[in-house]
């Protein structure tokens, strides 16, 4: 009878004990939000900044330097080809031209007293060379009459240079003339009136650039420039299609295409010793925006890579473990002594390099995900290929309807192969994983 009862004492206690371990081990269970491998579509978009632009702009700069003396337009006009815009002070160049217009008149009547100089020293000459065929004129009177001859088929031949000279000093005056009245070579908009009456317009020089008076534009036709990584602008192409968003109208989406990808870099001075380097993008926009504005502050999503009906995980999901992390959660690769954080898996300075390789190839990160099998975890590795904005698209290594953890992020850094989870909440697509599980 006393046998009987210290084994149901010990029978007892052992049942406590493992129900307490067991309890024990549930507590020390890591808690996880878990999201299942799922088909569906992947769009991967890289998003940049810039402004809104005109695709066709002109901007009208001075070709006379002088003081306007009249303006016939606003900023906001509507204006035509060959519209007046403006005029800068004609009467220097009238005078210049009234000038000139007297030394042509002059060199032409310079010319004519050339041209009858030059044929009485031709009749001159041919007579003496006639008198001298007979005997009748010396060697002497000859050369003379020849030498006049020549001077004076010289001075003619200068006049007409010179006449030449003035009539091509005359039209390049009329021109000058002519552009001071300024008149538009497009039609548009006036978007930008940066003088009044009364200014010096200034002509443009090889180190100076001339007086911009105005710009016009075409808004019938706008384009999104925006400034994009180095990093990104290798997967950008013309033709790709993009969502443009403005500010001034945050609750609507304009469609738009790649027309140009940049092909000179963009750098700026970021910080000390840091340096940014962009590329410009040009996104035609297809829509017509009402009272459009050059200049308005604009976001583009541009569409590089889509895949459909693929198996998809939400992003948070991955995370990347070393092989050497993996081989230590398998029982492998311990050694006597355990190795810092610092020279672990690290080779002896001295080690062949296939040694050394082999160690790089032991720290180097494996990508995969946790899934949940059996209130366990195991890490399995997969080839991921575009990511979305929550989303993930696995090309191999996982099957569609399994379970993988999807935080806690904290959760998730720490886990480590075959240990015990437990469920506390699935996360939909596209929730944050970031907090930490309640119970």
């Amino acid at each position: 009878m006393k046998k009987a009862i210290i084994g149901s004492a010990i029978g007892v206690v052992l049942v406590v004990v493992i129900g307490l371990n067991i309890r024990s081990a549930r507590s020390r269970a890591a808690r996880v939000h878990v999201a299942r491998a799922e088909r569906g579509d992947v769009t991967e978009i890289i998003t940049a900044s810039g402004t809104i632009q005109p695709r066709r702009r002109v901007n009208v700069s001075a070709s006379a330097m002088g003081r306007i003396t009249r303006l016939a337009v606003e900023e906001g006009d509507v204006v035509h080809e060959g519209d007046f815009l403006l005029e800068i002070d004609p009467k220097p160049y009238e005078s210049t031209v009234a000038q000139l217009e007297a030394a042509v008149r002059g060199a032409a009547a310079t010319l004519e007293v050339e041209e009858a100089s030059f044929e009485k020293a031709r009749r001159d000459f041919e007579r003496v060379r006639d008198l001298h065929a007979k005997g009748f004129a010396s060697d002497q009177e000859l050369r003379d009459a020849e030498a006049a001859f020549a001077m004076a088929r010289a001075r003619l031949q200068a006049a007409r240079e010179t006449l030449s000279q003035q009539r091509a000093n005359l039209a390049k005056a009329r021109h000058d003339l002519d552009q001071v009245r300024i008149t538009a070579s497009m039609s548009g908009v006036v978007t930008a009136l940066n003088v009044e009456e009364g200014e010096t317009a200034i002509i443009g020089t090889m180190n100076n650039p001339g007086t911009v008076l105005l710009t016009i534009s075409d808004l019938s036709e706008m384009e999104a420039e925006v400034l994009v990584d180095e990093t990104e602008v290798v997967r950008i192409r013309p033709g790709q299609r993009s969502r443009v968003h403005l500010d001034a109208y945050p609750d609507t989406t304009f469609e738009g295409v790649v027309r140009e990808v940049g092909s000179s870099a963009l750098r700026q001075q970021v910080g000390l010793g840091q340096e940014s380097v962009d590329f410009k993008v040009v996104v035609s926009i297809r829509d017509s925006i009402p009272d459009i504005r050059p200049g308005l502050s604009a976001s583009v999503d541009i569409t590089v890579a889509e895949a459909h009906d693929v198996v998809t995980v939400p992003i948070q999901c991955l995370t990347a473990r070393t092989r050497e992390q993996l081989e230590r959660a398998r029982g492998r690769g311990r050694s006597r002594r355990a190795p810092t954080d610092s020279t672990a898996g690290a080779a002896p300075a001295d080690a062949p390099a296939s040694t050394r390789s082999d160690a790089g190839e032991r720290r180097r990160p494996v990508e995969g995900v946790f899934v949940v099998a059996d209130g366990r975890v195991e890490f399995r590795p997969v080839r991921v290929g575009i990511s979305g904005e929550r989303v993930v698209e696995i090309r191999s290594g996982l099957g569609e309807g399994e379970t993988v953890v999807s935080g806690p992020f904290r959760v998730l850094k720490e886990l480590r192969p075959g240990a015990r989870v437990r469920v506390v909440k699935s996360k939909r697509r596209g929730d944050s994983a970031g907090g930490d599980a309640s119970s």
